[in-house]
Protein backbone atom coordinates (compact mmCIF):
# COMPACT_ATOMS: atom_id res chain seq x y z
CA UNK A 1 0.00 0.00 0.00
CA UNK A 2 1.24 3.53 -1.08
CA UNK A 3 0.96 5.92 1.32
CA UNK A 4 -1.38 9.08 0.16
CA UNK A 5 0.74 12.62 -0.43
CA UNK A 6 -0.76 15.45 1.39
CA UNK A 7 -3.24 17.86 -0.61
CA UNK A 8 -1.22 20.78 -2.20
CA UNK A 9 -2.92 22.89 0.61
CA UNK A 10 -1.55 20.69 3.33
CA UNK A 11 1.85 20.86 1.70
CA UNK A 12 2.00 24.76 1.26
CA UNK A 13 0.81 25.00 5.25
CA UNK A 14 3.60 22.64 6.10
CA UNK A 15 6.10 24.70 4.59
CA UNK A 16 4.65 28.00 5.88
CA UNK A 17 4.70 26.49 9.49
CA UNK A 18 8.40 27.30 9.69
CA UNK A 19 8.31 30.77 10.02
CA UNK A 20 6.79 32.08 13.32
CA UNK A 21 3.00 31.93 14.37
CA UNK A 22 2.44 35.78 13.47
CA UNK A 23 3.30 35.04 10.13
CA UNK A 24 2.08 31.77 9.68
CA UNK A 25 -1.86 33.12 10.35
CA UNK A 26 -0.89 35.98 8.35
CA UNK A 27 -0.53 33.71 5.35
CA UNK A 28 -3.75 31.55 6.24
CA UNK A 29 -5.79 34.96 5.86
CA UNK A 30 -3.89 36.29 2.95
CA UNK A 31 -4.14 33.74 0.35
CA UNK A 32 -7.35 33.45 0.63
CA UNK A 33 -8.08 36.63 -0.13
CA UNK A 34 -5.38 36.33 -2.87
CA UNK A 35 -7.54 33.11 -4.30
CA UNK A 36 -10.31 35.31 -4.56
CA UNK A 37 -8.95 38.36 -6.11
CA UNK A 38 -6.96 35.89 -8.98
CA UNK A 39 -10.01 32.84 -9.53
CA UNK A 40 -8.90 29.93 -11.69
CA UNK A 41 -5.50 31.47 -12.00
CA UNK A 42 -2.62 28.90 -10.93
CA UNK A 43 -0.49 29.52 -8.00
CA UNK A 44 2.56 28.67 -8.47
CA UNK A 45 4.65 27.89 -4.78
CA UNK A 46 8.42 28.51 -4.60
CA UNK A 47 10.22 27.21 -1.48
CA UNK A 48 13.44 28.58 -0.81
CA UNK A 49 15.92 28.86 2.56
CA UNK A 50 14.02 32.13 3.90
CA UNK A 51 11.42 32.77 2.55
CA UNK A 52 7.99 31.03 0.66
CA UNK A 53 6.75 32.54 -2.63
CA UNK A 54 3.40 32.09 -4.34
CA UNK A 55 2.85 33.44 -7.38
CA UNK A 56 -0.53 33.93 -9.61
CA UNK A 57 -0.51 33.90 -12.76
CA UNK A 58 -2.10 32.27 -16.12
CA UNK A 59 -0.03 29.73 -16.91
CA UNK A 60 2.82 27.57 -14.91
CA UNK A 61 5.55 30.33 -16.19
CA UNK A 62 6.43 32.24 -13.27
CA UNK A 63 7.75 34.99 -14.78
CA UNK A 64 4.18 35.31 -16.48
CA UNK A 65 2.69 35.89 -13.29
CA UNK A 66 0.76 38.99 -12.41
CA UNK A 67 1.52 38.83 -8.58
CA UNK A 68 3.08 37.69 -6.02
CA UNK A 69 3.46 37.40 -2.26
CA UNK A 70 6.45 36.31 0.02
CA UNK A 71 5.92 34.97 3.01
CA UNK A 72 9.23 35.21 5.34
CA UNK A 73 10.30 35.02 9.32
CA UNK A 74 9.87 38.52 9.68
CA UNK A 75 7.56 40.43 6.99
CA UNK A 76 4.76 39.36 4.09
CA UNK A 77 5.02 41.18 1.19
CA UNK A 78 2.92 41.81 -2.26
CA UNK A 79 5.32 41.95 -5.37
CA UNK A 80 3.77 43.96 -8.85
CA UNK A 81 5.77 43.70 -11.71
CA UNK A 82 8.00 47.39 -11.76
CA UNK A 83 6.51 49.18 -14.51
CA UNK A 84 2.94 49.11 -12.94
CA UNK A 85 1.76 52.53 -12.63
CA UNK A 86 1.89 53.45 -8.70
CA UNK A 87 -0.13 56.87 -8.80
CA UNK A 88 -0.76 56.34 -4.62
CA UNK A 89 2.89 55.83 -3.97
CA UNK A 90 2.92 52.72 -2.30
CA UNK A 91 5.36 50.30 -4.21
CA UNK A 92 8.62 49.89 -2.23
CA UNK A 93 12.41 48.85 -3.52
CA UNK A 94 14.10 49.76 -6.59
CA UNK A 95 14.12 46.19 -8.37
CA UNK A 96 15.03 45.58 -11.96
CA UNK A 97 11.81 43.58 -12.39
CA UNK A 98 9.65 43.78 -8.86
CA UNK A 99 8.50 45.98 -6.71
CA UNK A 100 6.45 45.44 -3.39
CA UNK A 101 4.23 46.58 -0.26
CA UNK A 102 4.46 45.46 3.03
CA UNK A 103 1.27 43.29 4.20
CA UNK A 104 0.58 44.04 7.86
CA UNK A 105 -2.23 42.28 8.42
CA UNK A 106 -5.10 40.80 5.91
CA UNK A 107 -6.90 44.11 5.95
CA UNK A 108 -4.14 45.73 3.74
CA UNK A 109 -5.29 43.37 0.63
CA UNK A 110 -8.90 44.93 0.92
CA UNK A 111 -7.34 48.84 0.92
CA UNK A 112 -7.78 51.18 -1.62
CA UNK A 113 -4.25 51.95 -2.92
CA UNK A 114 -3.19 47.97 -2.81
CA UNK A 115 -7.09 46.93 -4.61
CA UNK A 116 -6.03 49.48 -7.19
CA UNK A 117 -2.47 47.73 -7.61
CA UNK A 118 -4.06 44.57 -7.82
CA UNK A 119 -6.60 45.35 -10.77
CA UNK A 120 -4.07 47.35 -12.23
CA UNK A 121 -1.92 44.53 -12.52
CA UNK A 122 -4.62 42.29 -13.81
CA UNK A 123 -5.21 44.69 -16.35
CA UNK A 124 -2.12 44.98 -17.47
CA UNK A 125 -1.56 41.28 -17.70
CA UNK A 126 -4.55 41.48 -20.58
CA UNK A 127 -5.71 38.00 -19.04
CA UNK A 128 -9.44 37.73 -18.55
CA UNK A 129 -9.82 36.19 -15.24
CA UNK A 130 -13.57 34.25 -14.66
CA UNK A 131 -15.54 35.26 -11.91
CA UNK A 132 -15.37 32.31 -10.30
CA UNK A 133 -12.87 29.41 -9.82
CA UNK A 134 -10.26 27.42 -7.58
CA UNK A 135 -6.62 28.13 -8.39
CA UNK A 136 -4.31 24.98 -9.81
CA UNK A 137 -1.53 24.51 -7.12
CA UNK A 138 1.74 24.11 -8.34
CA UNK A 139 5.27 23.52 -6.35
CA UNK A 140 7.85 24.77 -8.80
CA UNK A 141 11.10 24.44 -6.35
CA UNK A 142 12.40 22.87 -3.26
CA UNK A 143 13.99 24.37 -0.35
CA UNK A 144 17.57 23.97 -1.16
CA UNK A 145 19.56 23.22 1.89
CA UNK A 146 22.61 24.71 2.52
CA UNK A 147 25.71 22.99 3.36
CA UNK A 148 27.60 23.65 6.22
CA UNK A 149 30.76 25.73 5.62
CA UNK A 150 33.89 23.59 6.80
CA UNK A 151 36.03 24.76 9.48
CA UNK A 152 38.84 26.84 8.79
CA UNK A 153 42.78 25.05 9.63
CA UNK A 154 44.93 27.76 11.19
CA UNK A 155 48.29 26.05 11.90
Amino acid sequence: MTARQPSPNAQLSARVSRFPPDIVALAKRVLPKLRHAFPGCYELVYDYSNSVVVAFGSSERGYEAIVAVSFSPKLVRLYFDKSLPDPNGLLEGSGTKVRSVSVTSAADIDRGGIQALIKAAIKRSGVKLPRTGSTRMVFKSEAKQRKPKAASRTE
